[in-house]
């Protein structure tokens, strides 16, 4: 099954990430900062597979910026010798999991982390009272399906809450394709949304009086609602069974409440770009 064995070396294609926000910097995903919101190829991989890859990407410097700057990628996988569609896998500050040993089902645990908005480079947006980091867990669910011989189509969802402050929720759903172009190259993409409450929306798109009297921007209620849509796109390449390189790029658009906050629509930029590439190695 030429599909399944889509070498997850090149996982990095995704994020889910994601990286949302969800960052390098604010999570290696989109979600403020590090990554995207990169969601990854879940193709299952030869039984005993380890695969480790760092690199480099370019983040927006949190979650609404304009500004960018450079982060550092690196991702662990790690598939069960008997069960090998069965994983563990970090990328960056996301954390993702599959415990059905099944050829399409998958559900497993999730985690990310998005770390404080502070010391950014708009000076308006670093006079407001930071954004506190938030450290969320939650399940992940997806379906997977053979198109062909050589491609794969997967639909995700993926809810995770804040333990540690009182910053809400997010709930992500992707719709992903990935093809086997040679024996070489591989290709990924995916579509998410991602819709957050208003805990979350108000810490990190929210202006109080104080922080309004601060920065000299204006007041603003950030409400619950589809905080940002997202396009990913990953191109792998093998050089040998166990070397591989992976170039990741996603867009993403902020919408409703997190573009129209004078974070963004005033100091930022509702459109967010992210591009990476990693180096991996499988064994």
């Amino acid at each position: 099954m030429k599909a399944k064995r889509i070498c997850v070396a090149l996982t990095a294609s995704w994020t889910a990430i994601a990286v949302s926000d969800e960052a390098f910097g604010q999570s290696i995903g989109l979600d403020g900062s590090v990554a995207p919101d990169v969601a990854v190829s879940h193709d299952s991989v030869d039984p005993n597979r380890v695969i480790v890859g760092l690199g480099v990407g370019v983040n927006p410097d949190y979650e609404g910026s304009e500004d960018y700057r450079l982060v550092p990628l690196w991702l662990l996988r790690v598939n069960d010798l008997y069960a090998p569609e069965t994983y563990a896998q970090i990328f960056g500050t996301q954390l993702k999991t599959n415990f059905l040993p099944d050829p399409n089902w998958r559900f497993g645990l999730s985690g990310q982390f998005v770390p404080e908005r502070d010391d950014v480079d708009n000076n308006r947006v670093d006079d407001l009272s930071s954004a506190s980091e938030s450290l969320m867990f939650g399940v992940v669910a997806g379906y997977d399906a053979e198109l062909d011989e050589m491609g794969t189509f997967g639909v995700e969802i993926d809810a995770r809450q804040d333990v540690i402050n009182n910053n809400g929720y997010l709930v992500t759903g992707s719709l992903d394709y990935g093809r086997v172009l040679s024996r070489q190259w591989r290709l990924s993409s995916g579509l998410s949304t991602t819709y957050a409450s208003s805990n979350y929306m108000e810490n990190y798109f929210g202006i109080d009086s104080g922080n309004a009297a601060r920065s000299g921007l204006d007041e603003y209620d950030a409400d619950a609602g589809f905080k940002d849509a997202s396009f990913r796109l990953g191109v792998d390449y093998s050089f040998t069974e166990s070397w591989s390189t992976s170039l990741i790029g996603q867009y993403k658009r902020l919408l409703n409440d997190a573009k129209d906050s004078p974070i963004t629509d005033d100091e930022g930029d509702a459109n967010q770009w992210f591009t990476g590439i990693t180096v991996n190695y499988a064994f």
